[in-house]
């Protein structure tokens, strides 16, 4: 039995290119731009939403679908966290730098903790894709 590294590299490949247009769709939707936020969506081989899904991700489908661009960026905020940097610049673009050892920690914390909820949504995103990895 051998490990099919050709497989494994495509499939990094595109979790990679996943990864890649959603942090298009975050950066279209911090600009303001719907239409770039709507087509990284669409790439990024994410499915549809059902109406009733309440979580981040099906509320930012649905504020996509129906063109709500505050609905969006809300969900958007929601899924990277609202300890994270992005999240707390965003709502209050008057948030000082950390200065003391004390501040600089908690700022380390909040953003690692940030990175992994993106890497937790990323790890959901490439779930569910047929590779084959055997040879």
């Amino acid at each position: 039995m051998t490990v099919n590294t050709i497989g494994q590299s495509t499939y990094a490949s595109g979790l990679q290119q996943k990864q890649q247009n959603m942090n298009n769709m975050f950066a279209a939707l911090k600009s303001g731009d719907m239409a770039a936020a709507q087509k990284a969506y669409a790439s990024s081989g994410m499915p549809p939403m059902a109406a009733a899904n309440t979580s981040p991700l099906g509320r930012l489908y649905q504020a996509l679908r129906h063109e709500d661009l505050a609905g969006a960026q809300k969900a958007a905020l929601d899924m990277q966290g609202k300890n994270g940097k992005s999240a707390s610049t965003a709502a209050n673009p008057n948030v000082s730098t950390p200065t003391t050892p004390a501040q600089k920690a908690a700022a380390a914390l909040a953003q690692a903790s940030l990175k992994a909820q993106q890497s937790s949504v990323l790890a959901i995103l490439g779930r569910g894709t047929n590779v084959n990895t055997w040879g």
